[in-house]
């Protein structure tokens, strides 16, 4: 009886794969495409890109011309390689491909592609970013942690000197690690470090969810089968996530309540904005727009790229001094 099962489960299979190539087929022929190599049935032409894509897509581009047309699984894709077709997209166009595509981290690690990162271009996104340029990223608001970066960096700098003293080695991506996650807790939270939760390893698995090749963002019908388990990943880091936002949260509303004196931080505003706020647990975290934390991963790289290439370092030396 399982063995009639398992042959009815791979022939549905392959029926719907074929009926879904046919339909490819058929819409990509009303539609005047560019050039392109022939792709296989389901895959198309994700075989082709290898372990390095940008060599094999311009090996490619040599043969089909600036503009190519790929199939990455069941999606459509387009490939550009010049410069002057680049502006086309770029420039001229940019509004038509102003949006980010929709993958399945997306989906898990930004609530559904709220994020200003991965939000669909729209009214949305616009306000979103008018929110995040008057509130987050404007000069008054940056200046105001003037002095406490000054605090972090200097106490970093005094640790690269106790190290010294001792002839010690210094790990110096574990003390940029560090050095980041201070500042940001303290720019976000207006705590420091919650030494019973490291956050650093949570980014770069975020990172990592974002960064791997993911079968189901280009065969979207085997994502509910979650074949290389990468959807029970981002599932877990989601909810490692939300656990440690809304204890931030409760604090804030706690303290709010009790009268206790206001956080300098990004979630802050006046104690009657916490209490009068909705902040019903799964709602709050969900809306609010502060709390897009994943890209600290992508300032610990910077800081630590730039600290360990020789000619940037006379310019870092004298920033310090």
């Amino acid at each position: 009886m399982s063995s009639w099962i398992i042959i009815a489960v791979l022939l549905f299979v392959i029926g719907g794969f074929t009926y879904l190539q046919r339909s490819t087929k058929h819409c990509n022929n009303d539609r005047r495409l560019p050039p392109g190599p022939r792709g296989l049935p389901v895959l198309g032409h994700l075989h082709m890109l290898g372990l390095l894509p940008h060599r094999n897509l311009h090996r490619l581009a040599k043969k089909y011309g600036p503009i190519m047309y790929l199939r990455l699984g069941l999606v459509p894709t387009v490939v550009v390689s010049s410069s002057q077709v680049a502006e086309l997209f770029l420039k001229t166009h940019d509004l038509v491909f102003a949006s980010r595509p929709d993958i399945q981290a997306s989906q898990y690690l930004s609530y559904g592609r709220k994020s200003m990162a991965f939000a669909e271009y729209g009214s949305y996104w616009r306000s979103f970013r008018k929110l995040c340029t008057l509130e987050l990223l404007s000069n008054s608001k940056i200046d105001s942690f003037k002095g406490m970066r000054r605090e972090e960096v200097a106490s970093m700098i005094q640790s690269f000197k106790d190290t010294a003293k001792d002839r010690a080695v210094v790990d110096l991506s574990d003390k940029v690690g560090s050095l980041v996650e201070d500042m940001t807790h303290r720019m976000l939270f207006g705590y420091g470090r919650d030494e019973g939760f490291d956050f650093k390893p949570v980014v770069h698995e975020v990172l990592r969810l974002f960064g791997a090749f993911n079968l189901s963002d280009y065969i979207p019908y085997v994502g509910a089968l979650d074949l290389q388990g990468l959807a029970r990943g981002m599932k877990t880091v989601s909810k490692t996530i939300d656990k440690f936002l809304e204890k931030m949260i409760d604090a804030h509303v706690r303290d709010a309540r009790n009268q206790q004196g206001q956080h300098k931080d990004f979630m802050g505003g006046s104690r009657e904005d916490w209490v009068k706020r909705d902040v019903r647990k799964g709602r709050t975290i969900r809306t609010h727009p502060r709390l897009d934390l994943a890209r600290g991963g992508t300032g610990l790289v910077r800081i630590e790229n730039g600290s360990t290439e020789p000619k940037e370092l006379p310019a870092g030396t004298g920033s310090v001094d």
